[in-house]
């Protein structure tokens, strides 16, 4: 049994399809451990993983109106270690044998040379 980490954008676009496979996977003994915005806690832990929020302090991918406020996004891109130590820090003490991400997801690839573990990107073709 592998412990994997799922990392995905919170919209449905990106959860739903990466949510089907991680379903899947806990369906054959996988243990999976899923990071997302606290509105996909409920689906996440539905199908049996483990749900991380992003840093509610970091205001990840939340939109925030008005001139001159960035997106949560924004935010990210801008300070990418910002974004990664809050998602290591809460991962810390837990192995994983390897993460799945979605395309679009930041920083995949530094997280998991963080972690020391092997990758696979899930895209959904038409």
């Amino acid at each position: 049994m592998s412990q994997v980490l799922f990392l995905s954008n919170p919209s449905l676009n990106a959860v739903n399809p990466i949510l089907n496979l991680a379903s899947e996977m806990i369906t054959r003994g996988e243990q999976v451990t899923f990071f997302s915005s606290d509105e996909f806690k409920k689906p996440i832990e539905s199908i049996g993983a483990d749900f991380k929020a992003y840093g509610k302090d970091l205001g990840v991918f939340n939109k925030v109106e008005g001139e001159n406020q960035k997106s949560g996004l924004i935010t990210a891109l801008l300070e990418p270690m910002k974004f990664i130590d809050n998602i290591v820090e809460q991962i810390r003490d837990l192995k994983f044998d390897y993460a799945v991400f979605s395309p679009a997801y930041p920083y995949a690839n530094i997280i998991t040379q963080l972690l020391g573990i092997p990758k696979t990107q899930y895209c959904v073709s038409n």
